[in-house]
Formats: C-alpha cells, structure tokens, sequence
C-alpha cells in the first residue's frame, strides 16, 4: 500500500503525495480543496511575510495567501473550479488547511484576539495552526532557559553538562520555570489572553504541576533514560540514589536524607510506573507532548471557572484532538490514528495519579516540616500571571 502510493506524482503545490490532475495541476486532496473553497468563496489572503512563505506539506497551512498563489503559479485555473460547488462544508476527506496567514513569525504566535476573530473557528477546517505555534514558541521558551537557569560564573556559549540536584535546586528551577510557562502558555493558545485575569489564574494553578511533571517524560523520551528525572535546566533528579536529592548542604533540613528517602523515595517509582515508562513504551514524540499540555491545561469542571473559560476550554480540547490526528495522517502516516489517540489520551488518568502523588508529598513535607520545602515552591501552585 505505502509503495503504491510513493509512486504517485507529487503534489505540484506542497510536494505532499498527488491525487492526481487538480484544475489544470498535480494536486494533493488538501491543496486541491483548499483551491476550491478559495475560489468558490472568492477568498482575499494576505501574507504578513514578505509573500515567500515556504509551502511545505508540513508547514503549507502557515499561510494562505502564499499558499494561493503557488496554487496559480503552479497552473491551477480558477475557472476550472464549478460555480457554487462545495461552497459550504466540506466533502469526503478533502480538508482545507487552516491558518493565520502568519509564516510563524508575527510576535510570539497567535496575537490575542477577541472571541469574534479568534483563528479557533477556521481550525475546524483541518491542519495544526496550534500544535505548529506551540512549537515555535517552546523552541524560544527553550533558548530562554539556558539564560534564566545559568549557574554563575558559567558563560551561556559553553555546553552545560547535567549534574544531579538537590530538592533546593529543583525548587529554584520549578519557581523560575513558572513565569517561563505562564508566558509560553499566554502567547500561543487563541483566545487565551481575552480570558479573566482569575480565570487564567485558575487554569494554570491546575496546570502547572502537571505540568512540570510530564515535561520530565518527555525529556525522558528525548533522552531515552527513566532512571533519572529531568529538569527543565538540563540538570536532573538521580532517582536511583535518592539520598543525593534530599541532602540539604546547609545543613537545616530537619530530617535526616535517610529518613526522608524511607518516607518520599516511593514516589520516583510511582513516577517512572506512571509517566516515564509509559511515555518511553508509547515513543510520545513532541507533538503529542503538546497535546497532553494542552488537553491538561483546559480542564473543566475547575472551581471558580467561568462558562466563557469552559467554552474556550472545549474548543481547544477539540481542536487539539483533531490537529493531533492530521498530525498522525499527514505527517507520521499512522495506520490507525483514532487508535494512537486513545493511547495518548490514557496517559492523562496515569499523569493525574503522579500529580496527586508529588502533590501528597509536598502538602505533609510543609505542614509537618519534616524537610524544609521552599516557601515560594508551595505557594507557585497558585500559579502567577
């Protein structure tokens, strides 16, 4: 079946796999539908580059008005495209590509916008507008780390080489990240940032932790390794010698290293069971990381939620569910995408026994003092915008 379908042509537009003669050129279903509706609906694009976007069958949804010229560059005829057909909705699996006109490149992402012209609506359409911002931005997030978890004395031009943490250190790097993520979550996510002050509050005080914690599995992915848990720094907790994690070189820990790793240590098991394991099982690349971030973040049912922050919350659940499975059929050509999906979504009810866990520990850590957790690390769970 895959070498059948290698042989086709090209599609003359995006180079993805051809479905054949398209309005007068090699098309794939996506570009030739995505002609249609332009012409039928006399679409006006405009470029916010330079109008030399790069049309890619990964990246072909990042603009529109270059990806319509190409279109008529490449030969295809608006007046081969019959009058009114097609005007409304869409026909089989022919998916328009949607997009904000914006080559990745305009500010951080998606700008805020209101809820009558949030980009959320064109997303039904078909591509991953999201996933592809959320990308972007984490790839900035990531050069901004290596200056905000700098050690001193240490130049940002010289590789860092990981080094185990104690507790301290783990909660220095988790109250720096917090800021960190509350940016990256607020330039990529439309319609976010016309949310409530409180409401964003409340979505990312259920988010964090989670959060932090999955980041730690995919880093695992990245580095093929479980017995230890990565931090956002570079840095890593050794979980095979616990001991080195609850030592407290000032000396005011209140509980020796050994009796806290009798009373905590547990919970690096439960970690790898949960998290690590799974994630390394199941190879969940990047891609379906921020997908498990994005359905984390906009949970409903929150205390204090509002019914405009619940819709907001659905929509983009939805929307990521249906960017992530053109994700699958476009770009990884999974056989059974709706089956890889529901493996991904059974990683949620694993990552919230972690949550609860770590959460657990930190909660009887600070009310009994039995080892001395940061007062800022405990209160970030609030979150901060």
């Amino acid at each position: 079946m895959m070498s059948q379908r290698s042989e086709k042509p090209p599609c003359s537009v995006c180079g993805e796999v051809g479905n054949g003669i398209h309005f007068g050129a090699e098309a794939c279903r996506a570009c030739a539908a995505f002609f249609r509706r332009s012409v039928a609906l006399h679409k006006e694009y405009r470029c916010r580059g330079m109008g030399n976007c790069d049309i890619l069958s990964t990246i072909r949804c990042m603009c529109r008005a270059c990806r319509y010229a190409k279109c008529l560059n490449v030969g295809m005829k608006k007046e081969a495209v019959q009058k009114f057909r097609d005007s409304y909705g869409k026909r089989g699996s022919d998916v328009e590509c949607a997009s904000t006109s914006n080559p990745m490149g305009f500010g951080f992402g998606y700008a805020p916008s209101s809820s009558s012209t949030s980009p959320l609506g064109s997303v039904e359409e078909g591509g991953m507008p999201i996933l592809m911002t959320l990308d972007s931005n984490y790839s900035r997030l990531v050069e901004v780390r290596k200056v905000v978890h700098q050690l001193d004395g240490s130049s940002v031009f010289q590789p860092r080489l990981p080094r185990a943490v104690t507790y301290k250190e783990a909660n220095q790097v988790s109250s720096k990240e917090c800021d960190l993520v509350a940016d990256w979550i607020l330039n990529s996510y439309p319609g976010f940032a016309d949310l409530a002050k409180e409401q964003k509050k409340i979505l990312f005080r259920n988010f964090f932790l989670p959060f932090v914690i999955l980041q730690g599995g995919h880093f695992a992915v990245e580095k093929k390794r479980n017995d230890v848990i990565y931090l956002a720094s570079g840095d890593y907790i050794d979980c095979s010698h616990p001991e080195t994690f609850y030592y407290d070189p000032d000396g005011r820990q209140l509980m020796s290293s050994e009796d806290a790793v009798r009373m905590f240590a547990s919970s690096f098991s439960n970690y790898r069971r949960n998290v690590t394991d799974p994630m390394l099982r199941d190879e969940v690349d990047r891609m379906e990381f921020f997908a498990l971030c994005s359905l984390v973040l906009f949970d409903t049912g929150l205390e204090g939620q509002s019914e405009e922050c619940i819709v907001l919350s659905r929509r983009i659940r939805e929307a990521i569910q249906r960017e992530i499975l053109y994700y699958y059929r476009n770009n990884r050509r999974i056989e059974d995408p709706s089956m890889r999906l529901a493996n991904l979504l059974s990683l949620l009810p694993a990552l919230q026994r972690a949550t609860r866990r770590f959460q657990e520990d930190v909660e009887i850590s600070h009310v009994f003092n039995v080892y001395s957790v940061d007062e800022k690390f405990y209160e970030m769970c609030n979150g901060r915008f």
